[in-house]
């Protein structure tokens, strides 16, 4: 499996990470199973949040599921970077919301990182990710709560979730940050337009992507439901593509994958699935004698134009440096 940097963390990961919020939609046996199914084919990064899984109006069943499967899987704790999230507060996890939140406050991040330990029966996290912006807490009191959780030794590293090139400037001012998680794929390129690749770049933080087959359409090529002109020209792109990874005789969502890996920067594909079958093609894209023909494939595909980007309303596939 081929590593790539975390940031400045001086640790390297695997170049591919297992998401984990579909645990919530699976039997805890089928999770677990796709957990050490990872680790066996040298996936060393999980990735989860504190609202992922509910059971009984309780979050964090995704915690306790991945923490559970690492240790009866027998998997060593300094093998392997397990991240977590916090700052959406869905209806029902706290009782001064009624409705869907998002708090940042200093306090509100230290008791959901204790909860997120707890849940996963460890005691510290590599990686604790602010999951959405709070706009009513300031980055400087947000990142002396990193610090803080730091200097417990309950974190190792901060990260954020879906923030912008500003917000993420604003907090980097404050803190070190090692990542930044969004979405991204060749169906979603505004991280390449929106400028998140390079602040990345600028930062020396790590790009993590959900979503990188694009909620499967990239790993089963559709069809989609054509209910309006984004799907009828992401569809249009799909068959491009596929006929573009049948002439190098490799599937479509290797493909996909293996082109969001090759770009600058250091990108990571968050892979969400508790299929073992799925994660194993997947990390055909990275690993073994295919890996080099989809990587020669990858760096010749060249998409133009966002489907959801309002500059760019067409998408071609092109090649480029071919021979």
């Amino acid at each position: 499996m081929k590593r790539v940097a975390l940031g400045t963390t001086g640790r390297n990961v695997s170049a591919l990470a297992l998401g984990c919020l579909q645990f919530c939609r699976a039997t805890e046996e089928a999770s677990r199973a796709v957990v050490i199914r990872a680790f066996e084919l040298g996936i060393d990064f999980y990735d989860t949040a504190d609202v992922y899984g509910w059971r009984d109006g309780i979050p964090g069943q995704s915690e306790e599921v991945l923490g559970t499967a690492l240790r009866e899987g027998g998997i060593p704790r300094d093998q392997i970077v397990v991240a977590s999230k916090c700052g959406i507060v869905q209806v029902g996890m706290e009782k001064a919301y009624s409705y869907k939140a998002y708090d940042l406050s200093p306090d509100y991040i230290k008791a959901s990182c204790e909860a997120s330990l707890q849940r996963l029966g460890m005691e510290y996290l590599d990686l604790y990710q602010f999951h959405r912006i709070d706009y009513l807490a300031h980055p400087e009191e947000t990142a002396r709560a990193l610090e803080d959780l730091k200097a417990e030794g309950k974190i190792r590293h901060a990260g954020v979730s879906n923030h912008t090139p500003d917000e993420i400037r604003a907090l980097a001012a404050h803190t070190r940050l090692e990542s930044l998680q969004t979405e991204f794929s060749l169906l979603h390129l505004e991280p390449l337009e929106t400028g998140l690749t390079s602040v990345c770049m600028e930062h020396k933080m790590a790009l993590l992507c959900w979503a990188p087959l694009h909620r499967g359409a990239l790993a089963t090529g559709g069809p989609l439901s054509h209910a309006d002109w984004r799907e009828q020209r992401e569809q249009g792109a799909i068959v491009q593509m596929q006929a573009f990874a049948d002439a190098y005789g490799i599937t479509l969502g290797q493909l996909a994958l293996a082109w969001l890996m090759q770009l600058p920067g250091g990108v990571v594909p968050l892979v969400g699935t508790i299929n073992p079958q799925h994660l194993t093609e997947a990390a055909g894209a990275v690993a073994g004698a295919i890996a080099a023909k989809i990587s020669a494939a990858a760096t010749t595909l060249s998409p133009t134009g966002n489907m959801k980007s309002p500059r760019s309303r067409t998408a071609t596939i092109t090649q480029r440096n071919a021979a």
